[in-house]
Parts: C-alpha cells; structure tokens; sequence
C-alpha cells in the first residue's frame, strides 16, 4: 500500500496570526506553503513544499529535493544549540542557534518557518526569523542576541570575534555613479559621500580611474568609497598616505570572499557592504563592517538583484534589527527625490542615488534637491 504524506505538525492560530499581523507590510504569497517530516513527504515534492530531517540526509534525498525545486532543512543537536542547514533555489547555508526547546521542529517554528515563506521572505530568511521568533509573542523579531550565526557561508567563525572596521558618520546624500568623470564634476558640489562603482576587468583602466577620482576630491568635502577594486583602492591608498583622497571601499556579497578584510581593516579606510536580508545581514555583522547598505527597497534597472525588490516593511525591520549593532546604515535601491523623505524617516542617516542624479537634466540642481531633503544638521 503507498504510504500517504502526513504534514509536520504546526501551531495553526500562530501561523494565521503572523499572516494576518504582517501580511500589509510585506505581502503574502498566493500559493501556500506546506511542511513535512522527511519520513512523511511527498515522493515528488513541490516549489512550495519544505522538508524537515532531524540531522543530515541522505545524498541521494538531497539530489531529489533539489531537482524538484523544493526546500531541505536538515537540523542537529551540537550542545545547546540547533544546527541548520537549509538548502534552497537559492542555495546552501548553514546556521546555529541556541536551542529554546528540545524539539529540532516544534509547531510554532513550523508555523513561522511556514508564514515567512508566505510573507515572500527566502528559505534562508524564514529559517533566522523562525528560530528568532520569541516564545509567545505575535512581534516581528528584532533582538539580535536571539538570532542565528552563519556557520557556512562565515566569513568569521561564530566562536571568534574580530575588530571592527573604521567607524562611519552618518553618510547623508549617497551618490553611485559608474566613472571618475561624474566624480569630478559631482565633488565641487561637495556631495556628501560619493562611489566610484567603475566596471572593468582592465587593471590599467581601474588604476587610472581610481586616481582620477581621489584626486578630484582634494579640495572637496565629499567622502570617496571605491566599489569592488579593494586591491587597487589599497595600493593607491598605500603610495598616497592619509591624504590619499579615498574614504573606504565598498564590496558586494560575492566581493567577500575574496577579500582581503584583514588588510581593509588595517590601512584604516572605511568598509561598506551591500546586503539584501536577514542571512546576508548576519554574515556581514560578524566583520564588523563600518556600514551596511540594506535593499533593493524599490525597482531599480541599474543592477541586476538576486532578490525582488524589498519594500518599505522589509527595509524598516531590517533598519530596527540592525541599527543597535551597525549605526551607520544606507538605503539604497531606487532611491530618488519622491521617495527619499519617506526612505529617512525609518531613521537611517544615509541613502543612496544613482539615476536621480546621472540622469538629471541639471545635475546640481537634482543635487541640491536631493541634499535639501535630509535633515538639517
């Protein structure tokens, strides 16, 4: 006789109650999702369908999973802590946690897990809000002790601690703009924090580029970050000294690995790192990075994203979760003068603009504007 799937046991009212308390602010998903213990699956699961295993699977139930477009959560016990991996389309990350219950599954992290999978947020979201989520409560997470650590992919072990990187004030007007001639003509406007964010393989070009722009800002009182060339930033910084013109440097996800923080960190400029929800925002907390730059929060066509675009809901929860461990945040993704007030307003002291500015037909006017709409002071 074939064996029928049996769902995983999950708190019904609470699931309901996170729908319907956030479901306004970030959106609930038509299909709805579904979990099961990996001995009560489906034998062809779904997109929408996610499989508990209490400790590692099986490889060849891995390679199922995965071409299936379904979701694998793998949990063990190592001391007091939970140990997830979640494997996703999106792909593998591993997590600890300090373990509330002696259940790897219990209904109520089923429920969350469940619900912020509805609300849009990625597998590997759902899983830090589920283990998050406080005992008894219906309020959205934001104590950072009660999240998870990265374990994999870590850019520092969750046993250590580093130092921090050179602090950031409060960054204001956050001009992005693809070459050294818009920073030469954007630093007399005295902007108040410019990046570079020049694309090229060609080494010459980058060298070339990076010294034009930070001898534009002699004289001006714009800050410079240079995007993904830490290297060349270095070395220009290095032969420079002090007064070399560059402020800090700003790296993308999958610019980390790569990396070399320690010699960032060293040479005392300022690092700045993009991220684009709960997993990504643990990750980088752990170097201790000077800012982070949280979004997309709207459409935008000037880079290619690997999530949707966040919303205004997503962006102020990743704001009250973060600003007590990184003060220094920047909005950033379509960003423009309509929306900018309301972008401030979480309480964020910087944000960020591509096109309201390169786009402009009169560009320190745009400037002007935009500068206009942060508060005084």
């Amino acid at each position: 006789m074939t064996r029928r799937p049996v769902h995983a046991p999950s708190d019904g009212p609470l699931r309901q109650a996170v729908l319907e308390h956030y479901g306004d602010a970030f959106g609930v998903d038509d299909k709805p999702w579904q979990a099961w213990r990996l001995q009560d699956a489906p034998a062809q699961p779904g997109a929408h369908d996610v499989l508990l295993s209490d400790g590692e699977a099986d490889a060849d139930t891995i390679a199922r999973v995965a071409a299936a477009g379904a979701t694998l959560v793998e949990t063990d016990r190592e001391g007091g802590q939970w140990i997830d991996t979640v494997r996703s389309p999106m792909g593998t990350w591993v997590f600890s946690v300090a373990a509330d219950t002696d259940q790897p599954h219990s209904p109520a992290f089923v429920a969350v897990l469940l619900a912020c999978l509805s609300l849009h947020f990625p597998a590997h979201d759902a899983l830090c809000l589920a283990r998050a989520w406080a005992p008894g409560s219906a309020d959205w997470p934001s104590d950072f002790a009660r999240f998870p650590h990265v374990r994999h992919a870590a850019l520092v072990a969750p046993e250590h601690t580093v130092a921090p990187f050179a602090s950031c004030p409060a960054l204001g007007l956050y001009v992005v703009v693809p070459d050294a001639e818009w920073i030469e003509r954007l630093a007399p406007l005295n902007v108040p924090t410019l990046q570079l964010r020049f694309k090229s393989g060609d080494a010459a070009a980058v060298h070339a580029q990076i010294a034009r722009a930070a001898t534009a800002m002699q004289g001006s009182s714009s800050r410079l970050f240079i995007n993904d060339h830490w290297q060349a930033a270095l070395d220009y910084h290095a032969a420079h000294g002090a007064h070399s013109g560059i402020y800090g440097i700003h790296l993308g996800q999958e610019d980390l690995d790569d990396a070399d923080l320690d010699a960032i960190r060293a040479s005392g400029l300022r690092l700045g790192v993009s991220t684009h929800g709960y997993a990504e925002m643990l990750r980088v907390a752990a170097i201790r990075p000077s800012y982070l730059a949280l979004g997309a929060i709207f459409p935008t066509t000037t880079k290619v994203m690997p999530t949707q675009p966040q919303g205004m809901g997503r962006f102020r929860a990743y704001v009250k979760l973060m600003q007590p461990v990184i003060p220094s945040l920047v909005g950033i993704g379509g960003v423009n003068a309509s929306n900018l007030r309301e972008v401030l307003a979480v309480g964020v002291g910087s944000a960020a603009v591509v096109r309201a500015v390169t786009e402009a037909d009169d560009v320190p006017a745009a400037v002007a504007r935009l500068v206009s709409l942060f508060p005084a002071g």
